[in-house]
């Protein structure tokens, strides 16, 4: 019996050193920082305006309540129990109320800058719409063939 309980207990010690010894020489995957780091929208969205629109103090304080307040509405909408249609109509609208919020502090230069970024915004969105709906395709045509 004491023998049994010997060989168990170095049947046991060795199981757990050998799955120790497992990790050693092989190489420790390192964190990719970059991938790792969460990007608040709020601050991404203000940093952009800021440069793209060479915001004054007074205009980026201003900016910053307008999108903080755009996004608390905007998690509200999202969350409400209605209709995609719907729930799209609503962003539209805060989204335009944000725009004249923010016209209303920037100067002419400021706001023709603010169109084309909008107009730059909607462009790309078609692109990327139109890649998509090409893809989809792409992939129909595969599966039937």
């Amino acid at each position: 019996m004491k023998n049994l309980c010997c060989i168990l207990f170095v049947l046991i010690t060795t199981i757990s050193f050998a799955q120790l010894d497992r990790r050693i020489g092989r190489t420790p995957q390192m964190n990719n920082s970059n991938s790792q780091k969460k990007v608040d929208p709020k601050e991404a969205a203000l940093n952009y305006l800021k440069k793209e629109l060479n915001l004054d103090t007074f205009q980026e304080a201003a900016t910053k309540t307008f999108i903080e307040e755009n996004m608390k509405e905007r998690e509200f909408i999202l969350g409400l129990d209605i209709s995609e249609a719907d729930k799209i109509e609503k962003l539209t609208v805060s989204n335009e109320k944000m725009n004249t919020q923010m016209k209303t502090i920037l100067n002419e230069n400021q706001k023709v800058l603010l169109e084309k970024l909008k107009e730059k915004n909607s462009k790309d969105k078609k692109k990327k719409s139109k890649k998509d709906k090409k893809e989809e395709k792409d992939e129909l045509i595969l599966e039937e063939n």
